[in-house]
């Protein structure tokens, strides 16, 4: 298949292929007149329709100067595909070769996915500027995602991962996924035995697939990955570098990145079936994660819930402190838009109405230089809900917000309750006061996922309390967006959970 064939634009198509256990599926080619006019008998809103032998996804263009549409499309052109090609049930041949690979045969398939890259940048290059045809991250913020692909595949922290989130009884992960390791005198002995996995990734931010692959090759799983509609291009990158560079290998042989619709029944009701895989993981809204839970009851199944980040900021903020608070608070604010679930979202400012102001209005201040650095994308419906908010239930907030033209790009509300739900995550923070921190604590439960506290003796006196209420971290303002191999993710440390722990 030559590179030309896939991954380029060519009259407003890019051609993705999938990679289904080893091979590089390309789509057929269709003209672009048979896709609009496919599209054309469906409603504006759709951005999926499915041919005999394609399917297609549409993404409206932003204007990267702008950072609005432009009213026109990119069509990602895919090929259709049999769920029973996806599913593994040649449990001799995974016994005998992907599932008896050693640590060492894992970093060095990265290392040879990492030196495709590497020797392949224009190729990278190519893809990040595709992907940002249609993203609403800003550039500097993509360009630094594409260049950190080398850190997140590198074989330090793959091995920090195993060796951390696998550990047992005081011994490494790698012995563990290496073979069996003695338990109990001679004769009872413990492994990390590799399962089949099932991944349905989440577009919110482009990291997402790549973790699921990262974490399926970790675990030497015979993986299918889901690609997330915003975010295919980059599993698709990771699928091209994984047949190039390594098309033999027993990882690449096991492993299938595809799309397909959410719901289509002829693939869910195939690969959601309880023989077919031995765990699940689930990322994305409330809708998604329902639906998979209900269609794989007897399939152990990792839910990665919908959350969101709060920061609590404390009095000594109004003591010389306010500025630090805020520019701390503004990295945590602006992590992708407000669109992972470590953005902060709402913010406790323990003070007067009069100090919360103050707040608001350097917040405000901080917001417009970020934007005029870092210029913004907003939806209409963002831009909708803000107004909404502003003549309905919240006309009588606060407001200090800032606009380009008559567009709403970042801000800040102040009022006394808020509903979550009705929070459209485009740099706007809710500002709730209250008379001490500790009053903050009844708004906090397992749907935050990160709170940022400042000061940093307000965060050790409270950490404990915030944490048993189901939130997942409690870190200093302003380093909630921070990651180190092997951390927990929603409380769990994922690759465990993705192991079968076997006593043999």
């Amino acid at each position: 298949m030559r590179s030309n064939d896939v991954l380029t634009l060519k009259d407003g198509i890019i051609r993705i292929p999938f990679l289904i256990k080893g091979k590089l599926i390309a789509p057929p080619q269709l003209d672009r007149s048979q896709i609009e006019k496919a599209f054309s008998c469906a409603d504006s809103a759709t951005t999926y329709v499915k041919f005999s032998q394609a399917q297609v996804v549409r993404e409206p263009v932003i204007d990267r100067r702008t950072m609005k549409y432009t009213g026109g499309y990119i069509y990602q052109l895919m090929p259709v595909f049999t769920a029973e090609d996806l599913i593994e049930k040649d449990f001799d041949m995974l016994a005998n070769t992907l599932y008896s690979l050693s640590v060492n045969d894992i970093l060095k398939y990265l290392d040879n996915i990492l030196a495709y890259l590497c020797k392949n940048r224009i190729t990278i290059s190519r893809i990040a500027g595709l992907y940002g045809m249609t993203s609403e991250y800003p550039d500097a913020l993509l360009n630094k995602w594409f260049a950190s692909m080398t850190e997140t595949l590198n074989r330090k922290n793959a091995r920090q991962m195993i060796d951390s989130e696998l550990s047992y009884n005081g011994r490494k992960g790698s012995d563990f996924l290496n073979g069996w390791v003695k338990a109990d005198g001679d004769t009872i002995f413990i492994r990390a035995m590799p399962t089949r996995q099932l991944h349905i990734t989440a577009g919110n931010v482009p990291e997402v697939p790549i973790i699921s692959i990262l974490r399926a090759v970790l675990t030497k799983s015979a993986a299918v990955i889901k690609l997330p509609y915003g975010a295919i291009l980059p599993g698709a990158l990771v699928a091209l570098a994984a047949y190039n560079a390594t098309p033999d290998h027993p990882i690449t042989q096991n492993l299938s990145l595809v799309y397909w619709q959410g719901g289509d029944e002829s693939i869910e009701n195939v690969l959601f079936a309880p023989d077919a895989f031995d765990r699940v993981v689930v990322w994305g809204g409330p809708d998604t994660i329902a639906n998979v839970q209900s269609k794989t009851p007897f399939t152990k199944t990792i839910s990665l819930n919908p959350r969101y980040g709060i920061s609590l900021i404390g009095k000594e903020a109004f003591s010389g402190h306010l500025q630090e608070a805020v520019d701390r608070a503004l990295t945590d604010v602006t992590a992708y838009n407000q669109n992972a679930c470590v953005s902060s979202l709402v913010h406790y400012v323990e003070g007067t109405e009069e100090q919360a102001n103050e707040y608001a209005r350097c917040l405000q201040q901080a917001l417009k230089r970020h934007d005029d650095k870092t210029p913004n994308f907003t939806s209409p419906e963002a831009n909708g809900q803000v107004k909404r908010m502003k003549r309905g239930r919240y006309a009588d907030a606060k407001w200090y917000l800032n606009y380009k033209g008559n567009d709403f790009v970042s801000g800040v509300m102040i009022t006394d309750e808020f509903d979550i739900l009705e929070h459209p995550a485009s740099r706007l923070v809710v500002v709730r006061p209250v008379n001490s921190l500790d009053d903050a604590l009844k708004y906090v439960n397992q749907n935050v996922s990160a709170v940022g506290v400042f000061p940093e003796e307000r965060r050790l006196e409270l950490k404990d309390r915030i944490l048993a209420r189901g939130v997942s971290s409690v870190l200093p303002l302003g380093q909630c967006e921070k990651v180190f191999a092997g951390m927990p993710h929603d409380g769990m440390m994922i690759l465990n959970q993705l192991v079968d722990w076997k006593v043999g």
